[in-house]
């Protein structure tokens, strides 16, 4: 190893300076096949970059630490292979991943493959294989690239669209939808390559063409499945009375917390939940139901009672 005195740093800086550093004539050459594929292959082995359910399950205690959750958009797997589209934002969010982990956190930073699609039996079609050949042909190949790159994905938790294990609750949601008028058909025009024969999102048609084949791109009416919502919870109308209804029933009893302030509820998926400790807690005061949604607004008990009727028809009760 050569010694870094304080007058070869000086020569150093001033080759710089000069633009006459050799750096092959002071530093080994980096290796990078070998050291990359030590460090990857010493990261899968140790699980590094594996999310720990917080519960103890399967005799693995459960994790403590504080949780962390990372999506990138899961990639269509095409016959091409990755390109840079897709690594950039892999690894903008790797960065993000290990600084968290080195933080104590336990980060879960999933990848899986959004791999159904005309897209695929178009490609299965133009190379004369089975679609399901040409999937697992597609999802081997980013697989090995995204490894070889050394992106912190948790790879125990991988997701792949085609799986019946995967899919037939996707196909079950869908008829729990159904059968609560939550979903229906309906004709409505589409953006329709001539070429690949299939449906286009609007960011998809560049200068009215394909983007991914260069095709014609034309308007076609289409039957398809269409999303309903259950009925409108009006959140103006409960954040106007919020303040008030925490002062009648106190806000640590609905956990809300001492220093909740109505105005700035962040509005998520947990906003149900939040109200019906809220609307459960007037109940249990001696709050009439009417006075309840008088005081809550609009027809938030029946949205909250509509949407308990569904999520117990979900989740089997």
């Amino acid at each position: 190893m050569i010694e870094a005195t304080p007058v070869r740093r000086q020569r150093v800086l001033a080759a710089f300076a000069f633009g006459r550093y050799d750096g092959a004539r002071h530093m080994p050459r980096y290796d990078h096949q070998s050291i990359e594929r030590k460090w990857q292959e010493r990261w899968a082995t140790s699980h590094a970059h594996e999310a720990r359910d917080p519960e103890a399950s399967s005799g693995r205690a459960g994790d403590a630490r504080p949780k962390e959750y990372l999506l990138v958009e899961f990639p269509y797997p095409s016959g091409d292979g990755l390109h840079v589209g897709h690594i950039r934002p892999y690894v903008a969010l790797d960065v993000i991943a290990r600084k968290h982990r080195m933080e104590g956190k336990n980060v879960l930073y999933p990848i899986g493959w959004d791999a159904f699609g005309l897209p695929t039996e178009n490609y299965a079609i133009k190379m004369g294989i089975h679609p399901a050949v040409a999937t697992k042909q597609n999802t081997d190949r980013f697989r090995r690239q995204i490894q070889s790159l050394g992106i912190s994905f948790d790879w125990s938790r991988e997701v792949n669209t085609t799986d019946p294990a995967y899919y037939k609750w996707t196909q079950w949601i869908f008829l729990q939808f159904l059968k609560h008028g939550l979903a229906h058909k309906a004709r409505m025009p589409i953006n329709w390559c001539t070429r690949c024969k299939i449906g286009l999102a609007n960011e998809e048609v560049v200068g009215g063409v394909c983007e991914r084949c260069g095709g014609a791109v034309e308007k076609r009416d289409r039957e398809q499945m269409e999303k309903g919502t259950l009925p409108r919870v009006s959140w103006e109308k409960i954040i106007e009375h919020i303040d008030h209804v925490v002062k009648l029933v106190g806000p640590d009893h609905v956990g809300l917390g001492s220093d909740f302030d109505g105005a700035s509820m962040p509005l998520g998926l947990d906003d149900v939940s939040k109200l019906s400790r809220i609307t459960q807690a007037l109940l249990d005061k001696g709050y009439r139901a009417e006075d309840v949604e008088k005081i809550l607004g609009g027809n938030l008990l029946q949205v909250m009672e509509e949407t308990e009727s569904v999520s117990r028809s979900l989740s089997g009760r």
